[in-house]
């Protein structure tokens, strides 16, 4: 086995999880230990607290550009499957939607608003689906197909693999419309209400 992947030690995971300890235990109301505790005992928890200290960093960013102080723990009922899944992802696109959902458990002013269907849906995306997602809404919540067209060649990928992105949106009611157009449905409009800054 290379030494790239030696199994990790509590002790490792615990270092990653430490520079976001303190955040962690005062919005959610755990510390680095619990987590590394919830993320499992093989070589992976190491990458898993990394991942997850990346989020919660960024999630601590998206609270101070918005201004907001947190006084009480998240509910845990948002927070834990938020914690799993953004322990599992390392892709950057992905790691910012989990990180915009963590803030927004955390963000007194948005919880009420933070839905489970959210994270089931988040679980369901591509890094491609959360930019389609994201230029829907830039360009006013409905797209036609020249501009998906438009959307492919400044992503620098195949109007297939759009269309295959606004698919899946569609099936996790992100989107409306069909393989000619996007349009956001109120379930989409609400999900980008929740995650945007």
């Amino acid at each position: 086995m290379a030494d790239s992947v030696i199994p990790g030690s509590d002790e490792q995971a615990k270092k990653a999880l430490r520079g976001s300890g303190g955040f962690l235990k005062k919005t959610f109301g755990t510390i680095p230990e619990d987590i590394v505790g919830l993320l499992a005992g093989d070589w992976l928890k190491v990458r898993r607290a990394e991942n997850l200290a990346r989020t919660a960093e960024k999630a601590k960013e998206h609270l101070k550009a918005r201004g907001v102080e947190t006084s009480e723990p998240a509910s845990l009922s948002l927070t834990l499957p938020i914690f799993v899944a953004a322990a599992e992802e390392s892709r950057d696109e992905l790691q910012d939607l989990w990180a915009r959902l963590l803030a927004a458990a955390a963000d007194p002013s948005r919880v009420s608003l933070l839905r489970i269907r959210f994270i089931e849906a988040a679980k369901k995306m591509d890094p491609l689906d959360a930019h389609v997602l994201s230029q829907v809404r830039s360009q006013g919540g409905r797209v036609a197909s020249t501009g998906l067209n438009a959307l492919a060649a400044e992503l620098g990928v195949t109007r297939d693999q759009i269309d295959v992105s606004c698919e899946n949106l569609r099936e996790l009611g992100l989107l409306m419309g069909d393989l000619h157009s996007a349009l956001l449905s109120s379930l989409g409009r609400e999900f980008l209400r929740v995650v945007s800054d």
